[in-house]
């Protein structure tokens, strides 16, 4: 474990750390507000009256996302590359949302939800990017 550690480039801040937990933690806290009821957030279904049929592929999405370019940006990869990362995963989205029936039913909705997903995690990569690494001292 020491010597991944030293393998980094960049450790996380403090809140850059925290938050990853804390969008990881919401991320799961919507997908298994699909089938427990008890959890679900009423604002957002009175609002998106749709929204936890769909919610997996944005919980999903942004997970995946968030995660590759949470640990991208440790070992220092920029942050034009994780976007282009990002690009590849909403492409590969829709094009399994519009065009591939094996195992998934195409649903242009879920398609939409996803690159929410992967909006939103580039919006947290971008602020971890500015403001949440400081360089590796080990």
């Amino acid at each position: 474990m020491e010597n991944f550690i030293k393998s980094l480039n960049f450790v996380p801040k403090i809140w850059a750390a925290l938050s990853y937990i804390a969008i990881m933690g919401f991320s799961l806290f919507l997908f298994f507000g699909r089938s427990i009821q008890e959890i679900r957030i009423e604002l957002l279904t009175d609002m998106i009256p749709g929204f936890y049929k769909h919610v997996s592929n944005f919980s999903l999405t942004l997970m995946i996302f968030v995660t590759l370019g949470y640990i991208g940006l440790l070992v220092g990869l920029k942050l034009k590359h994780l976007t282009v990362i990002g690009i590849i995963i909403g492409i590969t989205n829709l094009v399994f949302e519009f065009f591939i029936p094996i195992l998934n039913t195409p649903d242009k909705t879920d398609a939409v939800y996803g690159i929410f997903g992967v909006i939103l995690g580039l919006l947290f990569l971008y602020a971890m990017n500015i403001s949440g690494l400081k360089k590796n001292e080990l």
